[in-house]
């Protein structure tokens, strides 16, 4: 039983599978984010099994939160390293989101100039389908075709 107030799971630690359940995520997740430092879980004396507490469960939650909104593992690592250094993490979260978006908007445009060069070559397969090679091509389909960069409105965003 979770006890928010607290901060303590009621009745000992977790394991692996209870972590995952809790948190929407699989097991493997889990272990995944304990061995790359996000979680510092427990072990067992008995059985070295993995034992998670509050704080990890609420570490899990918050990394797919946080790459819910484009973090990457190493931006939350920093994130959380800031906390533990006592510091709110506000301002870089912003910054990092920020700069997540710009690099979204750079590949979305980047997206939009393919998607262009593609419906251009197709448009222009009519009058190239049917032509045989000549020496050296491969496909005509694709060689024949001008496939050069068009610029986009959001080149520069």
């Amino acid at each position: 039983m979770l006890d928010c107030s607290r901060n303590q799971i009621i009745g000992g630690s977790l394991h692996v599978a209870e972590v995952a359940k809790r948190a929407g995520v699989t097991p493997a997740t889990v272990r995944y984010y304990a061995r790359i430092g996000l979680l510092h879980p427990d072990r067992e004396p008995d059985n070295q099994y993995r034992r998670f507490d509050y704080d990890d469960l609420h570490r899990v939650m918050f990394t797919r939160r946080a790459q819910a909104f484009g973090l990457t593992i190493g931006d939350i690592k920093d994130v959380l390293k800031t906390v533990e250094n006592g510091e709110s993490p506000c301002a870089q979260v912003r910054a990092l989101v920020r700069k997540r978006l710009k690099l979204i908007r750079r590949e979305i445009a980047t997206l939009h100039a393919t998607e262009a060069r593609i419906q251009d070559a197709m448009d222009a397969w009519p009058a190239i389908s049917g032509q045989a090679a000549n020496d050296g091509e491969f496909c005509p389909l694709i060689e024949r075709v001008d496939v050069s960069p068009r610029e986009t409105a959001c080149e520069g965003a």
